[in-house]
């Protein structure tokens, strides 16, 4: 039975992560999760626009969404401050399973598995291990994700329109766990008004089962609300809780 690792095995920079995790037989690597949805399937793994290659990859999040498909079988949806995955456990790995299904959304959670992928349906993880974790390591796992992904970027020279998005999400996933000077007061404060108009804007544009991230982003532009200071004010009520993301092209309040 694969056992469930510690916090302190799990965060090790990747060039040293194989050496922790027994059980893995592929290099793991650290992808966002936008970028991860930009990915395509290869002969080694999936390709995402960076040039990274991944089979394992390892993660934390906000767990925001837990469901149990049979006793053990349990389906989740993480999000990073970049977007959400969907993660599987299957009846090999019970232990994990059943920490997923006692852990009560949201919290704050480790994760390393395999990736898959179902015809047009989007990657997902089929986790091999977790743990429960605090807010300083999903940041500390931010911060070490942006450093590999900034190495990605820097080692191809003229970057193309998606690449540049890239190096623009991994600014606003830095942001969000605090990577720039402390604000002053009045630049709090507009912070908090910004995520305010971006709460009603989803309350305005909800239906039975959430809101389009695209109609979203369109009400906001309408209300002069720029698509980039959209887009981080809805990563803030992400992380804060406020709401989640069914799947990568909806949002829902809590």
């Amino acid at each position: 039975m694969k056992r469930i690792r510690p916090i302190d095995t799990l965060m090790p920079h990747p060039d040293r992560y194989d050496q922790t995790m027994v059980h893995a037989t592929d290099p793991v690597g650290w992808v966002f999760a936008d970028e991860l949805h930009r990915a395509e399937r290869g002969d080694n793994g999936f390709i995402t626009p960076t040039g990274g290659t991944f089979h394992r990859i390892f993660l934390i999040g906000v767990l925001t969404e837990v469901h149990v498909q049979t006793s053990r079988a349990v389906d989740a949806r993480l999000s990073d401050p970049t977007g959400g995955l969907s993660i599987s456990v299957n009846r090999s790995c019970p232990r994990v399973a059943d920490l997923l299904t006692a852990t009560e959304p949201p919290a704050f959670v480790a994760i390393s598995g395999e990736l898959s992928q179902r015809g047009r349906e989007e990657i997902r993880v089929i986790a091999d291990s977790c743990q429960v974790v605090r807010r300083e390591d999903r940041d500390r796992f931010v911060h070490l994700c942006a450093e590999e992904t900034i190495q990605r970027l820097e080692s191809i020279g003229k970057l193309s329109e998606e690449q540049r998005e890239i190096a623009e999400m991994v600014v606003e996933a830095l942001n969000v766990v605090g990577a720039e000077p402390e604000r002053n007061l009045s630049v709090q404060a507009d912070v908090l008004d910004l995520t305010g108009r971006m709460i009603s804007i989803i309350e305005e544009c909800s239906g039975p089962k959430g809101a389009l991230l695209e109609d979203v982003l369109q009400k906001a532009g309408e209300g002069g609300i720029g698509e980039s200071e959209a887009k981080a004010a809805l990563t803030v009520i992400l992380e804060e809780g406020d709401c989640y993301m069914p799947t990568n092209s909806t949002i829902r309040l809590l």
